[in-house]
């Protein structure tokens, strides 16, 4: 509809190779996650501090791929805000990694929409790849311990009841 038009959601979708499992990856829940272990992730900082997931073992984790140019992953950035706040007690952080974007745009975005979590690079555009995330936004819940339990491909509504229940589940893991 008019409203997918102007967040350019339904086109990212409908136009990318999809993995066989896409569809259960998508449509608003979070699905559990059925590829075993939890893939690598080669990142940096914003000031250029390389980075993997072992850097942030022992905290309860949202993963998410996103960019600026992405109108559902601008909608994301306060609901993962309230989250960390929510969830504070717990731990939770929120690791966004940039497809692709130069430091100064992400800077110029983030001016304009603040986000508290830890924005990492990937300027390779490798990692949505190594991850199978095949759309932005894409989200990973990743334990404490590092293994992924749920994502989702697409914008989320992350105050629904079964998002706040899988949270709760993974912050008390």
């Amino acid at each position: 509809g008019a409203l997918a038009a102007l967040t350019g959601s339904a086109g990212g979708l409908a136009h990318a190779v999809q993995p066989s499992d896409a569809k259960e990856a998508s449509g608003g829940k979070l699905n559990p996650w059925k590829r075993g272990a939890t893939p690598a992730l080669l990142a940096q900082t914003m000031d250029g501090r390389k980075v993997t997931l072992k850097d942030y073992l022992g905290k309860p984790l949202i993963l998410n791929f996103w960019a600026s140019y992405c109108g559902p992953c601008r909608l994301e950035m306060p609901a993962f805000n309230m989250l960390m706040d929510l969830y504070s007690d717990k731990g939770l952080r929120v690791l966004g990694v940039n497809h692709g974007e130069m430091p100064a745009r992400i800077q110029q975005f983030l001016k304009a929409v603040p986000f508290n979590g830890d924005v990492l690079l990937d300027r390779s555009q490798t990692q949505m790849k190594a991850w199978n995330a095949y759309a932005l936004p894409t989200s990973f819940l990743i334990d404490a311990k590092g293994q992924v339990r749920w994502w989702h491909v697409g914008e989320i509504d992350w105050t629904e009841w079964d998002a706040q229940d899988k949270l709760q589940r993974l912050v008390d893991a």
